[in-house]
């Protein structure tokens, strides 16, 4: 997301996971789960292989020129082994992704959707849009959970988002949701444009769905934990599960500035009993108890929200002492930080035995 590159966020996570990966570079399957998350994310991003050269350039330059005289060619021409190590997992993952759009080569990069609805919910706050191709191309399935990448043009620069798609594919159609973002610093550069410019009949680029965040499917209950338009992503896979008839064992927080501005509640509370869905506003406080109460031990939680309003959810349910592998987050923020963490984690087992 662009806002992440204005703050410099996007690069740091860069570095960081080259890092990381390079320090585990004997325990590669560690960071699988993590990388095919990335590698989701460039597909969408169309990322091609030829890119890594460049970005392998001016990685070696910036380790040359922070070590110094320390940077003796041994060691420049070790980062470079392992960042090709690195970039081949990357492009052979990613290429699988690409084939996986079919035979038609325009799928593999971003495509004009049309606008056919725009519509504010929530009070205003949040628009959702309904895209349709037609140009005589495929609509490609996803699940729920995943994602698709929206490219505009302003001020001669492409800037690029993803949007969790809201509901179970129709065949036809995808449905997504934008927040306004006038209130934030800095603003979303695509989310901004698109609520104030776009209209029904416009064209808007478009790359196919992508993303790793998917419901488990044999978990016997589950648990959405939702921040503000987090609740999106999460509709979708409560839909879904509506649509298989299992939401006998789903349950639902969704916490939000006010009643107004609880995007999909009406459908929701028409699909999920009261004991089932809990909906928090200003001024009430989700605490660990209340966490508790909606959790059993093999329960498998679904967090999505702002990072400080995840990072408590962690808190808590590791207060709870839930099973971390039961636990999974889609986050807004660059997915490369995650790897890091996860790499921590995965190094703290070997020793006992999140662009």
């Amino acid at each position: 997301m662009i806002s992440n590159q204005k703050v410099g966020t996007q690069p740091l996570a860069l570095a960081n996971t080259i890092y990381f990966a390079a320090e585990y570079i004997d325990h590669l399957d560690v960071l699988i789960p993590q990388v095919q998350l990335i590698a989701h994310k460039h597909r969408a991003l169309t990322v091609l292989p030829e890119h890594y050269p460049i970005v392998g350039k001016y990685l070696l330059f910036a380790i040359k020129e922070f070590l110094g005289e320390k940077a003796t060619q041994e060691i420049l021409d070790a980062w470079a082994a392992a960042y090709g190590i690195i970039a081949k997992i990357f492009i052979d993952l990613e290429q699988k992704l690409y084939d996986e759009l079919g035979p038609d080569e325009r799928d593999k990069g971003f495509v004009p959707l049309t606008i056919v609805k725009k519509e504010n919910i929530a009070s205003g706050p949040i628009v959702a849009l309904t895209l349709e191709r037609r140009d005589g191309g495929k609509m490609h399935q996803y699940h729920p959970g995943q994602y698709i990448t929206l490219r505009i043009k302003k001020n001669d620069t492409f800037h690029n988002r993803h949007y969790s798609l809201l509901e179970p594919f129709d065949g036809k159609t995808y449905h997504i949701a934008i927040k306004d973002e006038v209130d934030h610093e800095p603003k979303g550069v695509v989310s901004n444009e698109i609520i104030d410019n776009y209209k029904e009949g416009d064209t808007i680029l478009t790359s196919f769905p992508a993303g790793t965040f998917a419901l488990i499917e044999d978990a016997k209950h589950h648990l959405f934990v939702a921040g503000g338009i987090g609740i999106t992503v999460l509709s979708s896979m409560i839909l879904e599960l509506h649509k298989q008839n299992k939401l006998n064992s789903t349950k639902l927080i969704h916490c939000t500035s006010t009643k107004e501005h609880a995007a999909f509640s009406d459908e929701l509370k028409s699909i999920l009993s009261e004991n089932q869905y809990l909906l928090l506003c200003q001024g009430e406080i989700l605490g660990k108890d209340d966490l508790q109460k909606f959790l059993t031990p093999d329960t498998h939680v679904y967090i999505c929200g702002s990072v400080p309003f995840m990072n408590a959810i962690e808190d808590y349910l590791a207060e709870c002492k839930h099973p971390t592998s039961q636990i999974h987050i889609e986050v807004f923020q660059p997915s490369l930080s995650v790897l890091r963490n996860a790499v921590k984690d995965k190094a703290n087992c070997y020793s006992e035995i999140t662009y």
